[in-house]
């Protein structure tokens, strides 16, 4: 039978170790980037209508279609006759475009530097001034910008993830949280490295293993066609169904070994992810009904264990929820409910222990054991009065 959610209120730490070190990555999915980037449907709609005269799709046509977002890209790239690699310039100009016209033109080239670049060194104070301008005005409500703070928190704190695994082809959060390690250099008080993190694009990319492994499991689309090589991975990109297909009849494909890898060793905490993908949910399967077969073999009592966790917005339809917990309890995920995606952050802490729930206030003792006092007294204030009255009476008679 599948655990029940965790909500904000009964949430408790859930990530530790016996030497109180959290051991936990965090995986994270297109949820986090909305609404400054575009839905899956809403990318395939915008690419149909853009690459194929005539075409007018809208989101809902394509829902009815009912086919998976990756065969609906597939779908549009099938009616073009452009190379895999114009196709994705093409995605890459529609899935920044939204986000591009909130910026000054003459602001997007340093915006473009930072979002491209490996190395933090060759971003000037300048530049980063350009970024935290919109990433505290255009960025603020997206999910990525909460979570960079907690997770930023927890590296502070010493209990940093050992990797964030993307399943997204843009590298907001990451960019989010190198802004915010440019920002804590001025403070004396939390001394932070150079570079915090290895950006991985595939198993050539540097990692050094004192920093946290950032890894873009489905690529990274390039910028512009004037993009360095070494600063996107199109040979790693599944937008499309082909692409897909081939990571799914591939059991040792750099994206599976690596999440597999990463299941086996830690706890995964899922944030904007549907835990739809059925590659995805093929590895978790695997490594959960290996993890129940180890505890069998040791004698261990366990009808199920819980080892990764999902945060998730509640359903419209609550009746739903013990639904969707039922859906991944086979395997090894539990859910963190929220009331709306702000509370990201605060789930997240309150499972890495960053943060403590708020107590009901406490009742004063001496208060309380006054006013009881005092309401005996006032009961026994009415007896009197009544027995003085019925004695009025009975001397009356």
């Amino acid at each position: 039978m599948a655990k029940k959610g965790f909500e904000l209120k009964t949430i408790t730490r859930l990530i530790s170790s016996d030497s109180d070190k959290p051991n936990w990555s965090l995986c994270v999915g297109a949820g986090i980037s909305i609404p400054i980037f575009p839905s899956w449907y809403a990318l395939a709609k915008n690419l149909a209508n853009t690459l194929i005269p005539g075409s007018d799709l809208d989101e809902e046509m394509l829902t009815d279609l009912a086919f998976s977002a990756d065969a609906l890209i597939q779908m549009v790239k099938n009616k073009t006759k452009i190379s895999d690699k114009d196709f994705a310039i093409k995605m890459s100009e529609i899935l920044y475009s939204d986000f591009k016209e909130k910026i000054e033109p003459n602001d997007w080239p340093a915006i473009v530097k930072i979002l491209e670049a490996n190395h933090l060194s060759k971003i000037t104070a300048k530049e980063w001034d350009v970024f935290n301008k919109y990433r505290d005005t255009v960025l603020k409500n997206t999910t990525s910008s909460v979570i960079a703070k907690s997770v930023f928190k927890a590296i502070e704190a010493g209990i940093s993830p050992k990797s964030i695994l993307s399943f997204n082809a843009e590298p907001l959060l990451l960019v989010m949280l190198n802004s915010l390690l440019m920002q804590s250099k001025t403070d004396e008080d939390h001394p932070i490295p150079k570079q915090l993190f290895n950006k991985v694009t595939g198993s050539l990319s540097n990692q050094n293993d004192k920093r946290i492994q950032y890894v873009f499991c489905h690529g990274l689309l390039p910028l512009s066609n004037k993009s360095d090589k070494f600063t996107y991975s199109t040979e790693k990109l599944v937008f499309s169904e082909e692409e897909y297909l081939q990571i799914a009849n591939n059991s040792f494909s750099w994206q599976a070994t690596t999440f597999i890898n990463t299941c086996t060793t830690q706890h995964i905490i899922f944030i904007g992810t549907s835990l739809t993908d059925p590659n995805m949910r093929r590895w978790l399967s695997w490594t959960h009904s290996n993890r129940l077969n180890e505890m069998k073999e040791y004698n261990l009592n366990v009808e199920d264990s819980t080892q990764h966790y999902w945060i998730k917005e509640k359903p419209k339809n609550r009746d739903l929820m013990p639904w969707i917990e039922s859906a991944v309890s086979h395997l090894g995920v539990r859910l963190i409910w929220l009331d709306s995606w702000s509370q990201a952050g605060e789930a997240l802490e309150l499972a890495l222990g960053l943060r403590k729930r708020e107590a009901a206030p406490k009742i004063n003792k001496t208060y309380k054991k006054k006013n009881n006092n005092q309401q005996r007294r006032k009961t026994h204030s009415k007896k009197d009065n009544v027995k003085h009255r019925n004695n009025k009476k009975n001397e009356a008679r």
